[in-house]
């Protein structure tokens, strides 16, 4: 209702106020208040002393928890009182009334008192009248706010209250009641530490660490279970029962028997660290309790691995060849640091069983102890010369093959597995032949996809120049790589797109038409490094070579992962959308990077396809780094066989760059929509889908999606 002052009024108001003034200024105390002709309002502060900002009826209150303080000692609360209004607020009386103790007795020791501040007290000592002055036009003797303090002292442990009146001559509530009480209080946790590095933890060994759970509040607290999500590599202990961290913490414990901690005690769990690689490892544990402000629960960091060392020797491994009888011959390993921490290297010994006609040559400063160990800085990397001197000519096995001299070269050192071993070889040989030397800058571990930078030109020959290279390679199963530009360039490129292991082999000839008795050897080992791999290869008996490239050069699959929110027309009669070529849910050629997850581009929880093969062969792979707790689909679709025919496509799945899920040649056709697997998350789980017909492999023939082009 709007408000309408009357002429009267008005009147009444100028004339109060006039009087104000004037007395004021006989009393010669204060300075001179203006009179502006309106209402005062008062305002307090903080807001949640009363319910909605509103200081009128019954709303109003200030608690103070028995737990917070010690017998015998005092908490306070601070409210502080302003005018909102347009003229000065005039403050009649502040005092606390009506003391109240546990069962409805008058209290006869206050527990309750008031601080306020002495220019109130000493102008209500002269008789005089304290003014709030309204915002923005405050002076010494008239401030903008007054300040009262009230204390409690903490005298047992019964409930008391009482009321604290606020009278004056405000517009908008004249009188404030404000309930002032005690609260038995309530339980608060507190969990230390709230993070836990296990730093580094290498292969065999493990770390147990403590989080201790404090209550700081004076109720019972009561811890009802937990959530643990990330690295299965944790297992949570609880009083003796080991939870490992996995698709059942993910999902949730809950106690039977609660633990309960009383006020001011506290209780622990152990977290253990068992690391299997020395992959980055984390998770996090989140702890339900009864504390009223830890409703979404309380939240401990596990971290590991996180900055480790690692040590890559290239070559992975040295093959001498053929080497005349007492003479010497030396191949330089280099060793590098890899990693984000140093590599300390505390030792060099030959395996037990190692042909004694190896040996290292060690330079100045290159001795190694674990006292004093040999350091290599990060990105730094030495040479260690590698000597083989055949004492006599190595015999053929019942074949005609040459049995070679064998060592191990063992380096220790301060890495996830503590040791790196060098496998070599050499044999004793009558002539002279051109040793073949193979070096990969990317090391003997990648991931798919990377293209090997292969270095053949530090092979030598004592006999002259060596004028021609021979690369040849064995990769996994339905491997169609090719050297670049030539198998026959001296330092050429191999991308492997597979995972798996490539063994590289190199024949080198002299310029005196020798051949290098033995192929050089190197293996690389493809290890996907995302969470989620998926990799599709198919190949046609009709395409004379899978090899080449180009418009149309052979047969097109195309790979599909699909998000649950995937939806579409139901095109394989089960009843529900299929959701392949459902943009932005099924990621493949059309829509190879999609944002499923955070929107935050520094986080790496959506997929990606990497590689799109149109010409045949493949592999395709999509592969996925932070996946959500859902479960995605795979599907392989044949987009067009260019003639080619039918093709028979091979699917592997990778968590984690281990290999839990692969089916071989399955026979598909133009237009052939095949639905492969579910793969289940956080856990892993990898299940076949079939048809719930026939129990074979689900595939809709003619597979034509009307809302996506080319249909």
């Amino acid at each position: 209702m709007k408000r309408v002052k009357s002429a009267k009024l008005n009147l009444l108001l100028i004339l109060v106020v006039s009087i104000v003034v004037a007395a004021c200024q006989d009393g010669g105390s204060k300075e001179e208040v203006e009179v502006l002709g309106s209402y005062p309002a008062i305002e307090i502060s903080p807001a949640e002393v009363c319910a909605g900002g509103t200081v009128g009826g019954s709303n109003c209150s200030v608690d103070f928890e028995l737990g917070a303080v010690e017998v015998g000692g005092k908490l306070k609360s601070t409210l502080m009182l302003k005018n909102s209004g347009e003229r000065p607020l005039l403050i009649k009386s502040v005092e606390l009334v009506d003391f109240k103790v546990e069962g409805g007795g008058e209290d006869d020791l206050p527990a309750f008192s008031l601080e306020l501040p002495p220019l109130y007290t000493q102008t209500h000592a002269d008789g005089e009248e304290f003014f709030v002055a309204a915002l923005g036009e405050g002076s010494d003797a008239v401030p903008e706010e007054l300040a009262v303090r009230v204390v409690f002292l903490h005298i047992d442990d019964l409930a008391r209250s009482a009321t604290l009146v606020l009278r004056t001559d405000a517009s908008n509530a004249p009188v404030v009641n404000i309930a002032i009480g005690t609260l038995l209080g309530f339980p608060r946790i507190q969990v230390n530490p709230t993070w836990i590095d296990f730093a580094q933890v290498s292969a065999g060994n493990q770390d147990v660490r403590k989080v201790n759970v404090f209550n700081t509040g004076d109720a019972d607290l009561a811890i009802t279970g937990f959530t643990a999500v990330g690295s299965e590599y944790y297992t949570v202990s609880v009083h003796g029962t080991d939870y490992p961290v996995g698709e059942a913490t993910a999902t949730g414990v809950t106690f039977e028997d609660q633990l309960v901690i009383p006020p001011g005690e506290k209780t622990y769990f152990d977290v253990r660290f068992v690391p299997e690689s020395a992959d980055p490892a984390s998770a996090i544990l989140l702890l339900f309790s009864n504390d009223p402000e830890a409703e979404g629960g309380t939240e401990v960091a596990l971290s590991g691995n996180e900055t480790v060392p690692c040590l890559a020797v290239n070559p992975a491994e040295l093959s001498f060849g053929g080497k005349p009888v007492g003479v010497k011959s030396t191949v330089p390993l280099e060793l590098s640091s890899c990693g984000d921490a140093p590599v300390h290297i505390s030792g060099f010994r030959f395996a037990e069983g190692s042909s004694p006609d190896f040996s290292i040559e060690l330079g100045e400063g290159q001795a190694a102890s674990a006292e004093d160990p040999l350091v290599i800085p990060i990105g730094g990397s030495i040479l260690v010369p590698v000597v083989f001197i055949p004492d006599q000519l190595n015999p053929l096995d019942g074949e005609g093959s040459v049995l070679f001299d064998l060592a191990t070269l063992i380096i220790e050192n301060n890495t996830f597995d503590g040791e790196k071993e060098v496998h070599m070889n050499g044999a004793g040989h009558e002539g002279i032949c051109p040793t073949a030397i193979i070096k990969v800058a990317e090391g003997n571990e990648v991931i798919p996809q990377t293209t090997l930078h292969l270095t053949g030109d530090e092979s030598y020959s004592s006999q002259g120049a060596i004028v021609k290279w021979n690369w040849s390679f064995e990769g996994p199963s339905g491997s169609v790589d090719v050297f670049v530009p030539s198998y026959t360039f001296p330092n050429p490129q191999l991308t492997v797109n597979m995972a798996g292991v490539y063994t590289i082999q190199l024949t080198v000839f002299d310029e005196m038409g020798n051949s290098s008795c033995y192929p050089a050897v190197y293996e690389v080992v493809v290890i996907p490094d995302e969470a989620l791999h998926v990799e599709l290869l198919w190949h046609n008996p009709e395409d004379p070579d899978e090899t080449d490239t180009g418009p149309e050069a052979g047969a097109d699959m195309d790979l599909h992962f699909v998000h649950p929110y995937a939806a579409g027309p139901d095109l394989d009669g089960d009843g529900a959308p299929d959701g392949w070529f459902d943009i932005p849910w099924d990621c493949f050629w059309f829509n190879a990077h999609p944002n499923w997850g955070s929107f935050d581009p520094n986080i790496d929880d959506d997929p990606g396809l990497d590689r799109d093969d149109t010409d045949g062969g493949g592999p395709e792979n999509i592969n996925l780094d932070v996946p959500e707790n859902l479960v995605y689909r795979v599907g392989v679709h044949y987009w067009n066989d260019h003639g080619y025919g039918a093709g028979y496509a091979t699917m592997r799945i990778y968590v984690y760059g281990q290999l839990v899920f692969e089916v071989a040649d399955v026979m598909l056709v133009d237009k052939d929509m095949w639905e492969v697997v579910t793969i289940e998350w956080p856990s892993g789980k990898v299940t076949l889908v079939t048809d719930p017909g026939t129990g074979g492999y689900k595939i809709t023939p003619n597979y034509c999606n009307p809302f996506f082009f080319g249909c």
